[in-house]
């Protein structure tokens, strides 16, 4: 998408409505304002540092309370240094998720005290989960559980004392304030203004506003913020006020943009764009500058970061590697019996559906008697899943040695072949045969958003417990939402517990 003008001045995108009230960093970050990148920045970092030393300062208080008032024998504080190195960045991960390090954040009391709240009880959950699976019973659960009143109470103290310097920072008007001269029509400039009050970082001083058109003084001359004049009036009022930013809030046409941007460069004042966007159901909007005033504009609804989706297919490769060499030994293992009970081949080839539509041949081993997916039309009316999936679990076409495979999920061994060749990965979605993805309905066709896997949430939740296609979809979709290296992490790790257990179809 070519924006309509041509000019040095960076364009700055107006934050979404939806998901925290932000759009994706654009790429690379010279899209941004400059000046605008460099004070989130500052914040983030300020904010991060703050609540470093918060952390610190309420694990020492409460490493003194407990110690002295409660007279416990504690080892010393440096034998503790390894508990404050598991604290400082869980909190942090958690208060950035929870959007602390955005100041939209600090916009209510109400909502401020409800983010806090929530922030703590999951990163109190994550700490102590972390102390049980690594049987630290060394540390004192009265330590424990004072750490986590005496952090919310300082964070609590913290957050609201911040609150009220951006609250006091709203109402000074220092000199050296940045000046900002709207280019905008009077019902559209309310999309501005409520920007600058729901961030603090944009905080600034609207000198006024120059019209895109002409004006009738008398109509606008109530408004908030005063009309200047009109947009051709720019040179006599950057003459006359002192304007360290323009932005554009209304559509103009592209010779006037072209005119605008070539007074601000002239001036070296920055000069801006708001543009919203849609308000999407699903994802979120990202940009990228490819030069000379051309963006690329991208609704996303899959993840994007591409260093962690790298890191993904990297360990999808290990992980394949590993699961060949595995998948060999049982070939071994078990080929001449699956070969006597089936009369075929070792290996079952199937067509399937993949990323997006992308047909692929998955393999497996060969499970079933021969004919068995001739004899699939007359269970049909034995399927125990709703909708457009077929699963029984006591299928009579298992071979007896096909029924061991399957009950630790051996069968999906020669799948590693399908990893290693990247039509799937080692965690995802459920990949469905051909017949299957005729019957979907359009909000089923997500699911084939993201590679599919070998294993993935329909497969922990248990295949056999969900039985409706609408809650296989809607796990699916979760999976998608919410991916990140960590959660394939825990799917791997429970899904080698489940194969260990041997409680499979």
């Amino acid at each position: 998408m070519r924006m309509p003008w041509r000019t040095p001045a960076p364009v700055r995108r107006a934050p979404s409505k939806q998901y925290g009230g932000r759009i994706s960093r654009l790429s690379p970050r010279g899209a941004f304002s400059p000046m605008l990148v460099a004070r989130r920045k500052l914040l983030r970092e300020a904010l991060a540092l703050c609540d470093a030393v918060t952390l610190v300062a309420s694990f020492a208080a409460t490493y003194v309370a407990v110690g002295f008032l409660f007279q416990r024998n504690f080892v010393s504080f440096a034998g503790y240094a390894w508990l404050l190195a598991q604290i400082l960045p869980i909190w942090l991960v958690c208060l950035r998720s929870f959007g602390f390090y955005s100041t939209a954040a600090y916009a209510s009391k109400r909502r401020l005290m409800d983010r806090l709240v929530r922030m703590q009880f999951i990163a109190g959950l994550v700490l102590l989960s972390l102390m049980y699976l690594t049987r630290s019973e060394a540390i004192s659960r009265l330590l424990l559980q004072t750490f986590l009143a005496v952090s919310f109470l300082l964070l609590a103290a913290q957050k609201f004392a911040l609150r009220a310097y951006l609250d006091n920072a709203r109402r000074r008007t220092p000199t050296q304030r940045r000046k900002v001269l709207l280019v905008s029509m009077p019902t559209e400039a309310e999309r501005y203004l409520g920007l600058i009050r729901a961030h603090a970082s944009m905080l600034a001083d609207v000198v006024g506003m120059l019209t895109p058109g002409g004006f009738n003084r008398h109509v606008v001359e109530e408004t908030v913020p005063r009309v200047l004049g009109a947009a051709q009036d720019l040179p006599a009022v950057l003459q006359a006020q002192v304007v360290d930013e323009v932005v554009v809030v209304s559509a103009l046409e592209h010779a006037l943009l072209e005119r605008l941007g070539r007074l601000c460069s002239a001036r070296g004042i920055l000069m801006s764009m708001l543009v919203e966007l849609p308000r999407p159901a699903l994802g979120v909007w990202h940009a990228e500058h490819f030069g000379e005033g051309a963006f690329l504009l991208s609704l996303a609804t899959i993840p994007q970061n591409a260093i962690q989706l790298l890191i993904k297919r990297i360990v999808d490769v290990v992980g394949a590697a590993i699961g060949i060499v595995v998948c060999s030994a049982a070939y071994v293992w078990y080929g001449v019996r699956l070969r006597r009970e089936t009369g075929d081949s070792v290996l079952f080839r199937q067509r399937r559906v993949g990323h997006n539509g992308r047909r692929f041949t998955l393999y497996k081993f060969r499970t079933m008697c021969p004919r068995a997916e001739q004899l699939k039309a007359k269970l049909t009316a034995r399927n125990e899943m709703r909708g457009p999936i077929f699963k029984l679990s006591n299928d009579p076409r298992v071979t007896r040695t096909g029924r061991k495979l399957r009950r630790r999920h051996l069968d999906e061994l020669p799948q590693f072949w399908n990893v290693l060749k990247g039509e799937m990965s080692l965690v995802g979605t459920r990949p469905p045969t051909e017949d299957e993805t005729v019957a979907y309905a359009e909000h089923h066709q997500r699911r084939l958003s993201m590679k599919p896997g070998l294993t993935g949430l329909w497969q922990l939740n248990g295949n056999g417990a969900v039985k409706d296609f609408e809650e296989v979809v809607k796990l699916d979709c979760e999976y998608i939402d919410n991916w990140s290296l960590w959660l394939d992490c825990k799917i791997v790790a429970k899904t080698v517990t489940k194969v260990m257990r041997g409680d499979g179809w």
